[in-house]
């Protein structure tokens, strides 16, 4: 059925055949394509027509017998004609029924030569009213440079400012200024993200180390014991950078060097021993086995980076580097210009949870208060605990 297509069969063919009925050709157009074997060649109809030629003769025969039985001769020609004028017996049709049906003996065997239609199921798809048009590539173009202008708009909005600190365990400095960076983490840490990294690693002078800090705690208010200089003083700061670096490895730098800090710059204690190191980390729960490894295996930077600390952030997409000492008001001056709103620190309790141990200086800085009503603030804390370290109290 390869040649049918839907509704290209056409029924008019049909009243052709039926008006010719008198000629042997009943073949219908159309239909000639679609056969049911392969082979409808129209030779049914052909032989109906003279099925009913032979029932006509016959007739005419029976009225001849009828009309020599009685008689007459005029009759006999009449008799020719096919009995026309003689009644059928009753019960039995006439000569013009015999016609009649005839004709619907045609018309069935017509019927049945007739190709079925194939039953064509109707489609599941639906198809949608509203069909949009092809877009045009100036249309794809234009919806494209909408599209990133959205996004570069949502990336100012979501721009999150960095600040990069570059620290070492044997900076005296850089922990002298852990009360200002915390402050800036408080009041600022929604919208700046802080990070801490090894500075590159340096020689070093153990005199010129001690003076510094020295000078470091005659300045700044957080505990410093210069007494680490006086026997077996490291010469570089290879070992604490690697260490610091593999405690980065585990994502837990910031809490590792606070706590180098707090025993070599704070308790004058060496801890340029990889032992001790080694106890420092374990002491804060790290992996000791992926320390121990990433602790001779991880690279670190060389090179001169001056007095540390050295913070680097970007203000309008250039680069503001500052070496050494910084101040909260220098930093809140560029976040400002940056359009980043100070916000108040969280409740003493939890920022004593958050970053604990902390230093009574650094709770001074970061809530602007004196040291008697920082110390009595955090003696009225429930499930605080203290311990002095070189003079100073530290809270947990």
């Amino acid at each position: 059925m390869g040649s049918y297509s839907g509704g290209d069969y056409d029924s008019s063919d049909d009243d052709d055949s039926q008006d010719d009925e008198s000629t042997d050709d009943h073949t219908q157009t159309g239909v000639d394509d679609y056969t049911g074997d392969g082979e409808g060649d129209g030779s049914g109809e052909d032989s109906g027509g003279g099925k009913a030629a032979a029932a006509a003769g016959a007739a005419g025969a029976a009225g001849t017998a009828g009309a020599g039985g009685a008689g007459a001769s005029g009759t006999a020609a009449s008799g020719a004609g096919g009995g026309a004028v003689t009644e059928p017996p009753e019960g039995e049709d006439s000569g013009d029924g015999d016609d009649s049906d005839d004709e619907e003996c045609e018309e069935e065997e017509e019927e049945e030569n007739q190709p079925e239609s194939p039953d064509v199921e109707e489609s599941d798809i639906e198809l949608e009213d509203d069909i949009e048009e092809p877009e045009t590539e100036e249309d794809a173009e234009e919806e494209d440079a909408d599209e990133e202008e959205d996004e570069d708009e949502d990336e100012e909005e979501d721009e999150t400012m960095v600040v990069v600190q570059e620290v070492d365990a044997l900076s005296a400095l850089s922990w002298g200024v852990q009360p200002v960076m915390k402050h800036v983490e408080e009041c600022y840490g929604e919208e700046i993200e802080l990070f801490y990294k090894p500075a590159p690693v340096r020689e070093i002078d153990p005199e010129q180390a001690k003076q510094q800090w020295v000078e470091c705690s005659e300045e700044l208010e957080m505990p410093v014991d210069p007494s680490f200089w006086d026997e077996d003083p490291p010469e570089s700061t290879e070992l604490v950078n690697r260490a610091f670096e593999a405690a980065l490895q585990q994502y837990r730098g910031m809490e590792y060097i606070r706590t180098l800090w707090r025993h070599g710059v704070a308790a004058g204690r060496d801890i340029n021993d990889r032992e001790i190191l080694i106890e420092l980390a374990s002491d804060l729960g790290l992996d000791l086995e992926q320390f121990e490894k990433d602790l001779d295996e991880v690279e670190v930077e060389a090179g001169e980076r001056g007095e540390l600390p050295f913070t680097l952030m970007e203000v309008q997409g250039n680069p503001v580097p500052k070496n050494g000492r910084v101040r909260y008001s220098d930093l809140k001056t560029q976040f400002t210009f940056q359009g980043i709103d100070e916000q108040k620190p969280q409740e003493l309790q939890g920022f004593v949870d958050e970053h604990g141990p902390v230093a009574t200086p650094e709770v001074m800085e970061v809530y602007d208060i004196r040291r008697d009503e920082a110390v009595q603030r955090l003696q009225d804390l429930d499930d605080v605990s203290s311990f002095e370290n070189s003079g100073e109290n530290f809270w947990y």
